[in-house]
């Protein structure tokens, strides 16, 4: 039985008319087609009443899927679509093969890359403890993922092994990513960073430079290289008293050995530009770019000039007016942003009509007997220090007002400052031009992103493990998880989609999985996707799910 629309030609004009037809065969045994019911013209219909017949015959249905909505049970309803997508993303990585492969002498009873990848896509999730996962895992759909796979001391076991082949693992990891997306490795960036921890934390936990503020609590270093596009490609777990210096040569090894990455170039920060570190680099004959500290720096302070004669403007860089001057083999480079110059003596000039205000009104409680001289010096010079002027000016007291006298050559190196940084390189000219040289540095933000999203979104910190060993394997979790993030990233942006990773995944996770019953038959269906959602599945090479995903 299946419905027709017959088409007839009446004076001219077109008309649809909606049959209920019948296929059978006649006593000769010939297929035949009859009609059994007629019900008019297409557009004079109405629908209502065909809603009403289609649900008075429902009910003699024996089939539970034309059973009446009504009587559909529904359960739960998990997130979906970001979990297919990253699924996708680890099967394409061969991340699996990889830990099992590695893994195979251990013998393990369980599925440790399977747990693995379980750590990894909730910390992209939504990060909680290896306990709290038990609980997240309820409102996930992870395809081929049985629930009741996972168990607590599984995770746990699960970064035991991890950890103990995090360098083949990696090494693995970084053959795929140039299999199929080609990064451009002839530079790295590099930095460090810290995070802390509450009590005493593992052994490798010390007290060192904290880079979040908390010298008072014992911390690790993290060392990561990531590549032009922001892709992770090598991390180590430091002890948290490491010096900047020490960690270079190792890396310069890594690189080398595991990575066979022979030629690349150090782009580092103004905070690991002491004279060792240059040495080193230049000990083991790596290239670098780095930029200078502008203040208290013989270097940055010969590249001083009171005003922009010789500079250019650069196009590439949006603007970015740059100067370079050759000294020897070493290339210094001036770079001046007309934007942040105009907003900082915006800020300074708005900072000093806010001081100027507060000092009439001392001034006058001063001059009425409401305060004494020392007073007034010393709430002068709160005043300065609450908005960051103290460099500036030299306050004194006379004839009962309060005068500040400019510092005129902090004033003028100050000003001249503002809106620039400098750089400094061992590559010559013909291997990599100065505005090359400036955007690899701008690029150095890539890997700080990096740093930012571990520590905020991904919550590298609080850490619930005690042991070197788990220490580490949480931090390799978390850089697993910001390298997925990262490429939801890059195929969007090479799509030219609109969305961040941390954009495109929240709409994806608005594919839910949906259970259903009907008369005792148990179903998971997906709810519709917007185009939005569609051209996202597009951009990362995914497959939209289909409306029914388990039956």
């Amino acid at each position: 039985m299946y419905a027709r629309l017959s088409t007839k030609i009446q004076k001219g004009k077109t008309y649809q008319y909606l049959q209920l037809c019948e296929a059978y065969r006649n006593k000769e045994g010939k297929p035949r087609n009859r009609i059994l019911a007629n019900f008019g013209r297409v557009d004079s219909l109405d629908k209502k009443k065909i809603d009403s017949a289609i649900n008075a015959l429902l009910q003699f249905s024996s089939s539970p899927s034309l059973n009446r909505l009504t009587d559909v049970e529904y359960d739960r309803v998990r997130d979906y679509g970001d979990m297919l997508t990253l699924v996708h993303l680890w099967s394409r990585l061969r991340l699996t093969e990889s830990i099992s492969r590695h893994l195979k002498e251990n013998r393990a009873e369980f599925d440790v890359a399977k747990m693995i990848q379980v750590m990894v896509l909730n910390r992209i999730s939504d990060p909680l403890s290896k306990l709290g996962i038990m609980r997240w895992l309820p409102t996930v759909y992870i395809p081929e993922l049985k629930e009741d796979e996972v168990e607590y001391h599984h995770l746990i076991r699960a970064m035991d092994y991890l950890v103990s082949k995090k360098k083949e693992i990696e090494r693995d990891l970084y053959n795929e990513l140039m299999n199929l997306f080609s990064p451009d490795v002839d530079l790295v960036f590099y930095d460090l960073t810290s995070t802390y921890f509450e009590g005493a934390g593992p052994g490798i936990a010390e007290y060192g430079y904290s880079r979040d503020k908390r010298p008072d609590r014992k911390q690790i270093v993290i060392a990561l290289v990531v590549t032009r596009q922001g892709l992770p490609i090598y991390h180590e777990v430091l002890p948290g008293n490491t010096a900047d210096v020490s960690t270079l040569q190792q890396t310069v090894e890594v690189l080398s050995s595991q990575f066979k990455i022979a030629k690349t170039i150090f782009v580092c920060d103004r905070g690991m530009i002491s004279e060792d570190n240059i040495k080193k680099l230049e000990n083991t004959g790596f290239p670098y770019i780095i930029s200078l500290r502008p203040r208290n720096n013989d270097e940055a302070r010969s590249l001083y000039q009171k005003t922009l004669f010789g500079f250019n403007q650069e196009t590439s860089l949006k603007g970015l007016l740059i100067k370079e001057e050759q000294k020897g083999t070493l290339r210094y480079i001036q770079c001046h942003n007309p934007e942040v110059a105009k907003e900082k003596k915006k800020t300074r000039e708005k900072h000093y009509a806010k001081i100027h205000s507060e000092i009439k009104k001392l001034e006058r409680r001063y001059q009425k007997g409401d305060l004494k001289h020392k007073d007034l010096y010393h709430k002068v010079l709160k005043l300065l220090e609450d908005h960051r002027m103290t460099k500036y000016f030299d306050p004194r007291i006379e004839d009962k007002k309060v005068i500040l006298y400019i510092k005129p050559q902090v004033w003028e190196q100050e000003t001249y400052l503002d809106g620039k940084f400098f750089i400094k390189t061992n590559i010559p000219e013909e291997k990599i031009s100065a505005p090359e040289v400036v955007q690899s540095y701008k690029n150095l933000q890539e890997i700080e992103n990096a740093f930012r999203e571990m520590k905020d979104f991904l919550k590298i910190r609080p850490v619930f493990h005690y042991s070197e060993e788990r220490v580490k394997a949480h931090v390799f979790i978390c850089v697993l998880a910001y390298l997925f993030e990262k490429l939801v990233g890059l195929y969007c942006q090479r799509a030219n989609l609109p969305h961040t990773a941390r954009g495109a995944l929240s709409l994806l996770s608005r594919v839910k999985a949906i259970e259903c019953s009907l008369n005792g038959h148990s179903v998971i269906v997906t709810n519709n996707k917007t185009q939005e959602v569609k051209n996202i599945f597009d951009a990362v090479n995914v497959p939209c799910p289909e409306k029914v995903i388990e039956n």
